[in-house]
Formats: C-alpha cells, sequence, structure tokens
C-alpha cells in the first residue's frame, strides 16, 4: 500500500504549470520491483486494463498527440469542434492512466515505471500500453504524485486550450477513482491527491469548477459533475 506523505513538494505556479519529473529520478526516489511483479498488480486492473504486450504500433504519448489525436477524437465524436478533441484527449488519457498508478498503488503498492507508458489509438479511441520492465513500490503520496504528473505533464503542455481545463479533466477523472474501480477506503488517499497542485481547487465536492465542453459534440448534454447548470445559448 501507499505510505503517508514523506516529503513536501513543491507546488507547481499559479500559472498551472506543472513541476517536469525525470523518470529516472522516479527510480532513485522509490524501490524497483520485477516485471513479472507489475505485470501481475496491472493484470488485476478491470476497468480500463492497459495492453502489456505492446506492439510496434504504440508509440510515447506526446508522439501520438502530435501525430493528430485531437482531429481523430473529433471525428470519433460526429465531427465536433477541435477543442472538444483536445479536451478529449486529456481527459481520456487521465482516466486511462490511473489503471497504471493510482489503483495498482492503492491495491498493491506498485506503479509503473512513468518511461513505461506508451499508447495507441483506434480512430481516436485510446489505449495505453506498458512497456516490459520494472515499476516502483516502497512509494508514498508525494511520489504517485510525482508519477503521475511526469506522465500527464508533458501532455498538458503538448494541447491546446487552457491548462486549467486539462487539469479541471484531471481533477473529474480522479475523483470518481473509488466508484469506477471498485477502491473501498480509496477516497482518503484520492482526496489528498485531489489536494495537490496543478489541480487544487478544480473540484467542489463531486462537481467539478471547469467545463470539459463535451456539450458542444453533436447531440451531447452537460456532464454530471459540469461547473455549469444549463447548455450556454449558441
Amino acid at each position: 500500500m501507499v505510505g503517508q506523505s514523506s516529503r513536501t513538494y513543491r507546488a507547481a505556479g499559479t500559472g498551472g504549470a506543472s513541476r517536469r519529473i525525470s523518470p529516472r529520478a522516479m527510480l532513485r526516489l522509490m524501490r524497483p520491483v520485477p516485471a513479472a511483479e507489475v505485470r501481475r498488480a496491472l493484470g488485476a486492473v478491470a476497468a480500463w486494463a492497459p495492453d502489456l504486450d505492446p506492439d510496434d504500433r504504440y508509440v510515447d504519448l506526446v508522439d501520438l498527440v502530435a501525430s493528430g489525436l485531437p482531429e481523430r477524437v473529433s471525428r470519433r465524436l460526429r465531427g465536433a469542434p477541435l477543442r472538444v478533441g483536445y479536451s478529449a484527449v486529456s481527459m481520456g488519457v487521465a482516466s486511462r492512466l490511473w489503471s497504471l498508478t493510482v489503483v495498482p498503488a492503492l491495491r498493491g503498492g506498485i506503479v509503473v515505471d512513468p518511461a513505461a507508458v506508451c499508447a495507441r489509438d483506434d480512430d481516436g479511441s485510446v489505449v495505453l500500453g506498458v512497456r516490459p520492465g520494472e515499476g516502483l513500490t516502497d512509494l508514498t503520496l508525494d511520489d504517485l504524485h510525482d508519477v503521475v504528473l511526469a506522465v500527464l505533464g508533458p501532455v498538458v503542455e503538448a494541447l491546446p486550450l487552457s491548462a486549467q481545463l486539462h487539469w479541471g479533466n484531471v481533477a473529474g477523472s480522479l475523483a470518481v477513482v473509488p466508484r469506477v474501480h471498485g477502491l473501498r477506503g480509496a477516497e482518503p488517499a484520492v482526496a489528498d491527491l485531489l489536494g495537490r497542485a496543478p489541480w487544487v481547487g478544480l473540484m467542489d465536492g463531486a462537481r467539478r469548477r471547469t467545463c470539459c465542453l463535451f456539450y458542444l459534440a453533436p447531440g451531447a448534454g452537460l456532464c454530471g459533475d459540469c461547473a455549469l447548470d444549463r447548455v450556454p445559448a449558441v
């Protein structure tokens, strides 16, 4: 399981930009665990399960974004405006990332090495993969936070639109991890993570303080946790 915080994280500035965490620094802070243990931990994940045998279709996340992923997502959403595609990328990646980080960390104290995370998409539907290799254990919530930022920080930086919108997407998807993954008793750890930069303050209880723009997709409405009370007039 994840230990309590053992050091103080130096938060990002008020502009919302995250501190870049080197994957090599991750390995210095935590103890490596064998690839077989990582595979067992990730194999137990049911929701948004990662591909544990990624082939040559998989690339680094930032490269996938740069290859036109937001455009493919927009087409998948029945021709939604491109800004919806940008937002859906950060939401989709974050929702899937919890299966590699928060879920195995809270269940068994293991996370993947951030450098092992890769991705592909099927016409805009993102699939995360994990390249074979050691994982990390003996981690605190500070460490888990750093691992998440090591993966998501470059993705948010690569996407247009407000960083606050993207980090709001991250916060919204993190808030429902206990329910989506059936993690009883995980609420305190998730609440701790939600209280950290760069997404701190972007949730008001179970309701977001930002909008993901999904209502702009043809035939869509507001999400259940949306900051808006009604669809804005066009």
